[in-house]
């Protein structure tokens, strides 16, 4: 019997690039998103990761027609941009829901048949992001730092079993994601952050236009899944962004607002 796998945010992106990778690496797939998908080797498991009831019943769907569940890759998330000071509410709290309470819902769904699993494993996506606070980007690096922290408590709280619980944080993926988000318009913003919110949101649309693909990321989780043992994180970028992440540690912490300061000036 092949193992069998679910992968969220199957519809766009990452996902969209994982699935069917995981689909010719031999497992069963299922791509769980808020619209059904149509992918070759993919059985399509629709489901908003927001809504904890539709999570829940598309993973005893999937149970009851395959008896096991061995992998969840949990790539669903959106992104956003404005200032804390004039965000609106709503659109920050979208990012939270979706980002934070959409992993949690998708634990709570697999834990118990990934625990199951004599091989489970559960690799969350977070971003490099959600190791520091980028300006303007406050709630996404948020989020995402909530990520990293489940992730954390997790590892903890099924040790025991045979389940291996791992954070991805990717650098700039290429898609389509700063088209589709919400970014506040500049002409909202207050004019103290007006300029400085302009070319911080330039130089990130400019990063992810010429980031790298979801095909290669989609490659590095592949052969992360397959490994016999998983540490903690695992940061996936080129070089100066995966120094980021380190020198986020290591810099006194006013050196390293300079540095990120510099970076989005």
């Amino acid at each position: 019997m092949p193992s069998v796998a679910l992968v969220t945010g199957a519809s766009s992106g990452l996902g969209e690039a994982l699935a069917p990778l995981l689909a010719t690496a031999g497992w069963r797939v299922y791509g769980m998103s808020r619209r059904a998908v149509t992918l070759e080797g993919v059985v399509a498991l629709p489901a908003d990761i927001t809504d904890a009831e539709a999570v829940q019943r598309a993973v005893q769907q999937l149970l009851r027609a395959e008896g096991r569940l061995d992998a969840v890759l949990h790539c669903a998330g959106v992104g956003g941009a404005g200032a804390v000071e004039s965000m609106p509410q709503e659109r920050a709290e979208v990012v939270m829901r979706t980002n934070f309470w959409g992993s949690w819902n998708v634990c709570q769904a697999t834990l118990g048949p990934l625990r199951e699993s004599p091989r489970g494993r559960l690799l969350l996506v977070s971003s490099i992001a959600g190791h520091m606070g980028i300006p303007f980007r406050s709630v996404y690096c948020a989020s995402k730092a909530a990520v990293i922290a489940l992730s954390d408590s997790l590892r903890l709280e099924v040790r025991g079993s045979a389940l291996q619980v791992s954070c991805v944080s990717p650098g700039d993926i290429a898609t389509n994601s700063i088209a589709t988000q919400y970014r506040q318009p500049a002409a909202e913003l207050d004019p103290l952050y007006r300029a400085r919110y302009q070319r911080a949101d330039d130089a990130m649309a400019g990063n992810v236009a010429q980031g790298m693909s979801a095909d290669y990321v989609a490659g590095r989780m592949l052969r992360i899944l397959e490994r016999d043992t998983l540490t903690p994180h695992y940061v996936i970028g080129p070089p100066v962004q995966k120094a980021s992440t380190l020198a986020r540690r290591l810099l006194p912490a006013r050196a390293w607002e300079w540095v990120l300061s510099r970076y989005y000036s």
